[in-house]
């Protein structure tokens, strides 16, 4: 059963969100080893008992795949929306949107999932200070994402995007939930 809801400052909303914490604390789970995603990296793992995870998304682009059936999880931690600016020149693939997901997704399949098989979840694009629009790299990362998922039919079940606050997640490898974590706010899972 999963569950989907949006953070918002209701007594309400943050009653359920600690209910719903409260409901799946594991002690044991948060003694999972953990994988640090850096920026512009990518991670997957086989290992069911693992974390994933990467630190403040503003304006980057966090996103998690994860195959229930074989219990493979990766995390892509992106800058920029495209390296067509970059052609010709040495790039670090997971830098970019339009590079770091194929490679993912390959190295998913490698490891043994289904494309079938693998849901996505997407998080950042902040825009964290006021700007023109030509600096506007987290509207323009959720742009860079929306058409490739589709372009790639790719199995998106839940976006956690924009806004003005920084966002850490942890993939959980063994139920495929991220949980994530805005400062000064209780953590909650999508």
């Amino acid at each position: 059963m999963r569950c989907e809801f949006t953070l918002s400052s209701s007594l309400e909303t943050n009653s359920v969100t600690a209910s719903l914490m409260a409901s799946t604390f594991n002690p044991v789970a948060n003694q999972m080893p953990t994988i640090i995603v850096g920026v512009a990296d990518y991670k997957i793992s086989t290992e069911p008992s693992t974390f994933l995870v990467t630190h403040a998304l503003g304006s980057c682009l966090g996103v998690t795949f994860h195959d229930s059936k074989r219990r493979i999880g990766g995390m892509l931690h992106a800058m920029l929306p495209s390296a067509t600016l970059h052609e010709g020149q040495k790039i670090r693939e997971a830098m970019f949107l339009d590079t770091g997901i194929p490679r993912l997704l390959a190295a998913l399949i490698r490891a043994g999932s289904k494309k079938g098989d693998i849901r996505c979840k997407v998080f950042g694009g902040a825009q964290l200070m006021a700007t023109d629009n030509f600096f506007r790299i987290g509207s323009k990362n959720i742009d860079m994402f929306y058409r490739l998922s589709h372009e790639m039919e790719l199995d998106v079940v839940s976006w956690e995007v924009s806004g003005r606050v920084n966002r850490t997640i942890r993939l959980n490898n063994q139920t495929g939930d991220v949980i994530v974590k805005i400062p000064s706010k209780p953590e909650f899972i999508r």
